[in-house]
């Protein structure tokens, strides 16, 4: 055999083998990732207003990984204009800090990393956001959900004080029936 057949061999055995799952997949009821399972299904969708004064939504949509040990999101912002996809992040349980993480990516190539705390119906994410000039930046974002609505409140560290930036409350709507 030659190298690419060997490795063509290789690569169709592997996916007999190992196949993908069909769909992702929750982590089991005992991870400590579950208890962010409320967050998937539908998209949550939340009145924000820009300085222009345009009406616009941020819409946000969770999905499991393959195998079950991620929590996948993406927001996005829609307006008049269209559609303009802005936050793409996940949690995750980090075996080294002992508690559930996450990082996202913003448009701008702003990185934020954070740990969260679950107690109950809220989630307290602490954040160190970097932005794309290096400088960093503590934030704190408080998630109260309840049922098919969560209110999320940021707020961020200036001097000795935490000051609120951003309120929005989601409210999770049905996903679109997809057509075949």
């Amino acid at each position: 055999m030659t190298g690419a057949s060997t490795t063509l061999a290789f690569m169709i055995s592997t996916l007999v083998l190992f196949p993908r799952p069909a769909s992702a997949a929750a982590p089991p009821a005992n991870h400590p990732l579950a208890a962010l399972a409320w967050c998937v299904g539908g998209t949550w969708v939340a009145q924000i207003g820009p300085p222009d004064g345009a009406p616009r939504t941020a819409e946000c949509t969770f999905t499991w990984s393959d195998n079950g040990r991620v929590l996948k999101y993406a927001l996005a912002f829609k307006g008049p204009n269209g559609t303009e996809p802005h936050y793409e992040g996940m949690y995750f349980w980090h075996p080294g800090k002992k508690q559930i993480a996450m990082v996202q990516v913003d448009r701008d190539g702003n990185v934020t990393e954070a740990v969260v705390k679950v107690e109950g119906n809220t989630m307290t994410q602490d954040n160190i956001a970097t932005h794309a000039d290096g400088t960093s930046q503590p934030q704190r974002v408080v998630v109260e959900h309840m049922a098919d609505t969560f209110a999320l409140r940021a707020t961020v560290k200036q001097g000795e004080e935490w000051t609120q930036v951003l309120r929005l409350n989601y409210r999770r709507v049905a996903q679109p029936q997809q057509t075949h």
